[in-house]
């Protein structure tokens, strides 16, 4: 009976090991259909953005635009096919010299087309006059 109930246990154990890495399976096969992953997020400088780019096909070329809400093209880079074994580009952009508004970072490599749309916006000073004045003589 205990060898029985081992083996139960054992078959359990290796069913359940299976299934847990099965959906890892799933997420590569949707990664292999894709050339590129893009992440971006604001730096500790408040006027910087990060973009962090995975190739998963190092061989296609990727381009990076940012384009403003008038469509026109502000900033355009090619980034190489290989860059040796990395697969991981990140780069740092300043946003200080640009006019508050929305704007688009466009990352293609011709079939697949990311887009990132963000707000620039400067904070306004408002003077806040107290509600009551108090003055001593």
């Amino acid at each position: 009976m205990k060898t029985f109930s081992k083996l139960v246990t054992s078959l359990l154990l290796l069913v359940l090991s299976i299934s847990v890495c099965a959906p890892s399976n799933a997420q590569d096969e949707k990664n292999a259909q894709k050339s590129f992953a893009v992440a971006m997020f604001p730096a500790a400088n408040a006027c910087k953005l990060w973009m962090c780019l995975e190739k998963y096909k190092p061989e296609e070329k990727i381009s990076v635009s940012l384009i403003n809400q008038k469509g026109q093209v502000m900033f355009w880079e090619a980034l190489p096919k290989k860059s040796g074994k990395q697969k991981g580009f990140r780069q740092q952009f300043d946003m200080s010299q640009l006019g508050d508004g929305n704007y688009t970072f466009r990352i293609s490599n011709g079939t697949q087309t990311e887009q990132i749309t963000f707000k620039l916006s400067t904070p306004t000073l408002e003077e806040q006059l107290p509600t009551r004045l108090i003055s001593m003589n």
